[in-house]
C-alpha cells in the first residue's frame, strides 16, 4: 500500500507519468534560470550616469596628438558622445573614440592643428539620465622660422 501511495504521488509532483525525470530537469533548468536573473538584478542596481575620472584641460604644440581620458560609471551602460564647440564629433582618422567595457573612455585626436583648439565635452546618457564633462584643448602653432631665427640673428 505505501508503495502505491508513494507512486502516484510522484506523477502527481511531476506532472508526467511516462517521464518524471524530464519534468523534474525542467523544473530545475527554470529555477537555476530564475535564480541567475535575480542575482543579476540585485548585483547591477541602475544607477544614471555619472564621471568617477573627468576630462582635463590640454595644451599641445601643432602636430602632436591630443588625448582626452575619462571614466563613466551607470546601468545600464550609457551611450556616450563626444563634442567639439557643441558640435558632435564623427569618429574619422583625425578622431578616435575609444571606450571599454570597465567604462574607461577616450578621445584621441591625431596631429592636431589650429582648428583643434576649441572646448571639448563628453556626454554619457541611459534611460535614467546624463551627465557630461568639458575641457579645453590649446593648442600651440609654431610660426615658419619661429625661434629659429632669433637665434640665426645673434
Amino acid at each position: 500500500m505505501a508503495m502505491i501511495s508513494g507512486l502516484s504521488g510522484r506523477k502527481a509532483s511531476t506532472g508526467s507519468p511516462t517521464s518524471p525525470l524530464n519534468a523534474e530537469k525542467l523544473e530545475s533548468e527554470e529555477d537555476v534560470s530564475q535564480a541567475f536573473l535575480e542575482a543579476v538584478a540585485e548585483e547591477k542596481p541602475h544607477v544614471k550616469p555619472y564621471f568617477s575620472k573627468t576630462i582635463r584641460d590640454l595644451e599641445v604644440v601643432e602636430g602632436s596628438a591630443a588625448r582626452f581620458d575619462c571614466k563613466i560609471e551607470g546601468y545600464p551602460d550609457p551611450e556616450v558622445v563626444w563634442f567639439k564647440d557643441d558640435q558632435s564629433i564623427r569618429e574619422s582618422r583625425h578622431f578616435q573614440i575609444d571606450y571599454d567595457e570597465d567604462g574607461n573612455c577616450s578621445l584621441i585626436i591625431s596631429d592636431v592643428c589650429g582648428d583643434d583648439d576649441a572646448k571639448y565635452t563628453c556626454k554619457a546618457v541611459n534611460s535614467l539620465g546624463e551627465a557630461t564633462c568639458t575641457a579645453e584643448l590649446i593648442v600651440e602653432t609654431m610660426e615658419e622660422g619661429e625661434g629659429e631665427g632669433e637665434e640665426e640673428e645673434e
